[in-house]
Order: C-alpha cells, then sequence, then structure tokens
C-alpha cells in the first residue's frame, strides 16, 4: 500500500518517517514527498587522469568491475571530483552527461515503522530529458542517510541543475513486516556522495 499525503505527515508526526530538514507543505504531493537537490555535483574522473596507485576493484584499461569493490567509498574518493558550480550554486548538465549529486534531505525510515520508499523522478524534468536514479530505486527499511541520485542528461539540450529545488521524489510504501534482519547496504548512514 501506497502511502497519501495525509499518510505521509501522520508518519512524520510519529516519527515512523524522519527527515531533515523536516518538509515543508509545498513538498508534498497526493502520494508522494518532493525531496530537493543538494549542493554538491560529482563526475567520474577520465581514465588517463587516475592516479596510478588504483584501488581494489579498478583495472586498466579502466575497467570497473563491481564484483572486487570491497570499499566502493574508497574508489569514489578516489575516482569521482567534486564539479564547480555557477555563483548561484547551479549546475549545467551538458547533453549526454553524468554526474552524481545527492538530496538536500537526509531521510530514516526505522525499521519498526514497517515503511520502505522508492526514488523517483518528476515527470517534466523526464520529459526534458533528465533521469534522476538508473537502477536503484529502493530506500529499504531501516535505511538512513542522504539519497545519492544519478543524474543523466539523456536529451538534446543542457539542464541548469538548482540546489535546493525538487528533483525527485519520495514515495513510501508499507512493509508486510518489521524486517528480520538490516538493510544490506554499504550506504548505511552515508552523508554525501564520496563519504560515510
Amino acid at each position: 500500500m501506497i502511502l497519501s499525503d495525509k499518510g505521509i505527515n501522520q508518519a512524520l508526526k510519529k516519527g515512523l518517517i524522519k527527515i531533515e530538514p523536516f518538509p515543508g507543505i509545498s513538498q508534498f504531493t497526493s502520494s508522494a514527498l518532493d525531496l530537493r537537490l543538494g549542493r554538491q555535483f560529482f563526475e567520474w574522473i577520465p581514465e588517463k587522469e587516475i592516479q596510478v596507485d588504483d584501488p581494489p576493484g579498478l583495472e586498466r584499461p579502466v575497467i570497473i568491475d563491481p564484483s572486487k569493490i570491497t570499499d566502493p567509498h574508497l574508489l569514489f574518493g578516489r575516482c569521482l571530483r567534486q564539479l564547480p558550480t555557477q555563483p548561484d550554486g547551479s549546475y549545467t548538465l551538458g547533453r549526454h552527461k553524468f554526474v552524481l549529486a545527492a538530496t538536500l534531505e537526509t531521510i530514516t525510515l526505522p525499521s519498526e515503522s514497517k515503511l520502505a520508499a522508492r526514488v523517483e523522478g518528476r515527470s517534466t524534468l523526464a520529459r526534458c530529458g533528465l533521469v534522476v536514479h538508473l537502477t536503484a530505486p529502493v530506500i529499504h527499511a531501516g535505511f538512513t542517510g542522504i539519497i545519492v541520485l544519478e543524474l543523466c542528461n539523456f536529451g538534446e539540450h543542457p539542464i541548469k541543475l538548482v540546489p535546493g529545488h525538487s528533483y525527485c521524489q519520495l514515495v513510501f510504501e508499507k512493509v508486510s513486516g518489521v524486517p528480520g534482519i538490516k538493510p544490506q547496504t554499504k550506504y548505511q548512514s552515508q552523508k554525501g556522495v564520496r563519504t560515510r
């Protein structure tokens, strides 16, 4: 079952969903909650610029081998770089380009709340060619942290990414019971794209 705006609001008031900073009324839709874009943008460093002392899971020529990645933050810390932004904090994502960014909000879904969520894009942005996540929409019951967005511009024109504006939404769903295991993710309690 998907929570309505009233259900989301009640869950927030009861502490079944925790969001910092607390969402404003304009972030609610009939069955989702808009999340805002954070202030930092990252890109993968081109192969020729990656240092010779590569972390485990990275081979030359550069091929990312997920089966050998024991600590993704080590890989991201070495192979991602922060992008400069405009004076207003915005970043222009070129056509057919890919960057990583994070939500402004930190999300906590206590296991006892029996709630999970899905990150979804916004329809107007999708029609402009912007994808906000590629294959990882599930926010598991028990998760806490910011949400990293995989922003890809499949459109024909650059798209201006403006921190503080809504770029994705969370759809909250009831889980059949309290999960018996903790979330199996290396991204629990993440505070940024490259850091825990």
